[in-house]
């Protein structure tokens, strides 16, 4: 498997496997011109339905993260790195947006960041990290 998605999240799945995906090509774990699974492979490893990883695709090929090639799947595309930085600092910007309005103070918020940019990019760090939430 990939990586997780979670179900409990007010995050919809589509836009957990984009940003999955993304952070994946961020730290080099995907790099272009690799293929990411097909939609069927990665739906039936999340236990999604097929059109919630289509729709995570489309999006992310419009974006210009993945270029669909036709009989083969999609791959990843070189990406323009400022375009992909502005992207995830509006990603950022949303999920401090919905800290403030389930109530995490600033206080809060700053050692949480503290913490998480001390640490490696590890996954099970940050699910455990989620979960103190």
């Amino acid at each position: 498997m990939w990586f997780k998605i979670d179900f409990t999240s007010h995050v919809p799945v589509y836009k957990q496997i984009k940003e999955k995906l993304k952070l994946l090509i961020l730290t080099g774990e995907l790099k272009p011109g690799d293929f990411v699974p097909s939609i069927r492979t990665l739906a039936d490893d999340l236990k999604v339905n097929v059109n919630t990883v289509a729709r995570a695709y489309r999006e992310l090929a419009m974006e210009g993260v993945l270029e669909p090639v036709r009989g083969e799947g999609y791959l990843v595309r070189q990406l323009n790195g400022e375009g992909f930085i502005r992207s995830n600092i509006e990603n950022f910007i949303d999920a401090v947006e919905r800290c403030k309005e389930v109530g995490i103070g600033i206080e809060r918020l700053m050692s949480l960041l503290k913490e998480i940019y001390g640490r490696r990019d590890d996954g099970s760090e940050r699910e455990e990290l989620g979960e103190e939430l």
